[in-house]
């Protein structure tokens, strides 16, 4: 007689060998390299288990723009498991998330030298090391009306949450969101916390979160620890309203409003003189607080016979612009699903963005350059880097999907220099 608990091992297992991309999502054996394993992944989902291995990579190179021609490759593999604790142990309403993630390689923007404010290949970053990405439980109630999750998790899990089509930072919310507050620790990292979700409609959702901002969770030591070493810099406070409209024929949207509190001390972008803090010489003060807000939007506008149609999105995040060098993120866009009738699982995207530098350090560096000693270069005053992409995803075959990419940026670094075009490429591999 085969029990829960011999269920359970024998899921820990799989997932050892196999993993999973990203949140628990429905079974489907044909979005995978591996299908159904002959049965086993339908089964183990009956259960109450769901794992994957995924790889994701990012390939970018400069046609024009900064100090050398150069080819930049950057990579992750995530492995995690989701667990439905009602199936396995009659916890009901209950869930328990394991999700680890690898990073590898290198940036565009450091290899070419591209002074770029967001970077050309999002899946760059936090260090090339291995890292617990989220270890929570999650127990529903109210019919699911209320969920509430604690444990090692990201605050672009549950806030700020729009697709991510794109290769470039900017239109990827899981990246982007990184420039709210520079202790807004998204995946990869993970921070101790605790977050609410309350559904008072099935279109309304109201939510709460809150985040330690320890910086040692940005370590390459904090690995795959339970614990952050060092004294706590504070608490990340998120909380969000989203309303879900739908106007029949799946012409769905996501309409989501977002505020935040840091309360950790954070250096100013200005020293008490009034210049740049980079440029040393005078004391830099701390604030012993930031506050800021975000906006974005997801629309569904056509829907085509085969599953697919156009998306717009847009958003915005507007930082405090005394801690902040990145003061804004703005973003418009849309994408393309199923393009064709005979591509029902290819995408065609298209974004612009603007990104600005926060005004307090843009008057500060004004400053610099009309008291700057004799004999002193200036320094460049910068504003806003306006990037674009355009790509086209093309489903492979099975859990195989690439995506080549061209992107342009304006004014890299918000500075008065020659623009950058990245040629990229994104591979996707869904085990």
């Amino acid at each position: 007689m085969k029990t829960k608990s011999s269920t359970l091992a024998r899921g820990l297992l799989a997932m050892a060998l196999a993993g999973t991309t990203a949140s628990a999502a429905a079974f489907e054996a044909d979005r995978y390299i591996g299908g159904d394993w002959g049965g086993g992944r339908a089964k183990l989902a009956e259960a109450g288990i769901e794992f994957k291995l995924g790889h994701f990579s990012q390939t970018a190179h400069n046609t024009s723009g900064g100090q050398r021609s150069r080819v930049a490759y950057a990579d992750q593999f995530f492995l995690g498991g989701y667990f439905d604790l009602g199936k396995l142990w009659g916890w009901q309403g209950a869930e328990f998330k394991l999700e680890i993630t690898n990073r590898n390689g290198e940036l565009i923007n450091d290899v070419a030298g591209v002074p770029f404010l967001l970077q050309s290949q999002q899946i760059f970053g936090r260090g090339n090391v291995t890292r617990l990405t989220q270890f929570s439980v999650t127990q529903h109630l109210l019919d699911y009306r209320l969920s509430i999750k604690a444990g090692r998790i990201y605050p672009s899990a549950d806030f700020f949450a729009m697709s991510c089509a794109f290769q470039h930072l900017t239109f990827c919310s899981g990246g982007s969101s990184n420039f709210i507050s520079s202790r807004w620790f998204g995946d990869p990292l993970s921070a101790w916390g605790g977050q609410v979700t309350f559904r008072p409609s099935k279109r309304l959702h109201l939510k709460l979160g809150g985040y330690d901002t320890n910086p040692g969770a940005l370590s390459k030591r904090q690995g795959l620890k339970l614990g952050t070493s060092g004294d706590s810099g504070g608490t990340l406070v998120v909380a969000e309203i989203e309303y879900r409209p739908d106007y029949g024929n799946d012409l769905d949207g996501a309409y989501r409003l977002g505020v935040v509190r840091n309360s950790s001390d954070l250096p100013k972008v200005f020293d008490t003189a009034g210049l740049p803090a980079e440029t040393g010489g005078n004391s830099v003060q701390l604030q012993d607080s930031e506050r800021a807000f975000y906006v974005n939007l997801e629309q569904q506008i056509t829907h085509n016979d085969f599953g697919g149609g156009w998306r717009l999105f847009a958003s915005l995040i507007r930082a405090d612009q005394n801690v902040n060098q990145v003061a804004e993120v703005a973003a418009i866009g849309a994408y393309l699903d199923a393009p064709f009738p005979s591509r029902p699982r290819d995408r065609l995207g298209l974004a612009v963005g603007r990104n600005a530098v926060s005004d307090k350090l843009k008057r500060a560096q004004r400053l610099h350059n009309r008291v700057l000693s004799a004999g002193s270069a200036p320094i460049g005053v910068q504003s806003y880097e306006y990037p674009i992409e355009v790509n086209y995803s093309i489903a492979v075959a099975n859990g195989i999907a690439v995506m080549p990419s061209l992107q342009h940026v304006r004014r890299p670094a918000g500075l008065d220099v020659s623009g950058a075009t990245i040629v990229g490429l994104q591979i996707g591999l869904d085990f």
